[in-house]
């Protein structure tokens, strides 16, 4: 019996890397029917950790993990995932939609205007400097690792699973 949390996550990465860069693909469309799509990606990846997780303690840990265990390797494998991601996302900026980070950014400015809130020019320029291929994937990794932590917490409340007081050991 391995247990080695690490390797495994990985090993098991890459799927989940692939869902979290098409979830961004698509809603990065134009067309609102493909980008809606992105939702059902974010529900899948969810799902996906979650069997993931489940079939690592079954066979890694023989039924018996901690909340520890659980939350350590879901968070490993969303960490590893969104590295693939931030790059797909900087690749996608800075080569194939050049202009989807403009596009992003008046987008910003005029939810900032219909909500009547001022941008002074110190605003906008930080703005404009985050809105930059590799800043952006930057921040989207560590918005991802914020995410990560998050479904950690909840995926491994429901992958924990104690030794039964009944068992003989």
């Amino acid at each position: 019996m391995q247990r080695n949390i690490i390797k495994s996550a990985l090993y098991n990465f890459h799927f989940v890397g692939l869902l979290l860069s098409l979830k961004f693909i698509l809603a990065a469309q134009k067309n609102t029917a493909i980008a809606s799509l992105s939702l059902f990606v974010s529900i899948s990846i969810i799902f996906v950790l979650y069997r993931m997780a489940v079939h690592f303690r079954e066979t890694e840990y023989g039924g018996i993990m901690k909340f520890g265990q659980a939350f350590k390797y879901v968070f490993l494998i969303y960490f590893f995932a969104s590295i693939v991601s931030s790059v797909v996302i900087f690749i996608y900026t800075n080569f194939i939609d050049k202009f989807f980070l403009d596009l992003s950014l008046d987008y910003l400015m005029k939810m900032y205007d219909g909500f009547k809130y001022p941008v002074d020019d110190k605003t906008y320029a930080v703005f404009q400097s985050i809105y930059k291929p590799a800043p952006y994937a930057s921040f989207n990794l560590f918005m991802s690792l914020l995410s990560g932590g998050f479904w950690g917490l909840i995926l491994a409340g429901f992958i924990k699973k104690d030794k039964s007081i009944f068992s003989q050991q």
